[in-house]
C-alpha cells in the first residue's frame, strides 16, 4: 500500500471521532447554556415573588396596627357605655 492509501484509510476514522467529539461538546455547552438561562430565570421570578412577599408583610404589619387601634378604641367605648 501507498502512503496514500494509508492516508485515506486512516483519515476517514479520525475525522469521524473529530466529528463526534465537536458535536458533543456543543451538546454540552447547550446543555449548560440551557441550564444557566433556567437559573437566571428562577432567580429574577423569586426576586419578584420576594418582592411580592415583603409588600405582603409590610400590608399584615399595618393591619395589625389597625387591628390593636380599633381594639383600644373598641375597650374604651365598652367602657363608656358600662359607665352610662
Amino acid at each position: 500500500m501507498t502512503t496514500f492509501e494509508w492516508i485515506s484509510m486512516l483519515l476517514a476514522p479520525v475525522t469521524g471521532v473529530a466529528s463526534w467529539l465537536a458535536a458533543t461538546r456543543l451538546r454540552q455547552n447547550r446543555t449548560i447554556r440551557e441550564m444557566q438561562q433556567t437559573i437566571f430565570n428562577l432567580v429574577e421570578e423569586n426576586k419578584r415573588v420576594y418582592a411580592e412577599l415583603t409588600e405582603a408583610r409590610k400590608e399584615i404589619v399595618g393591619l395589625s396596627a389597625q387591628v390593636a387601634q380599633l381594639t383600644l378604641e373598641n375597650a374604651e367605648l365598652k367602657q363608656l357605655i358600662e359607665n352610662l
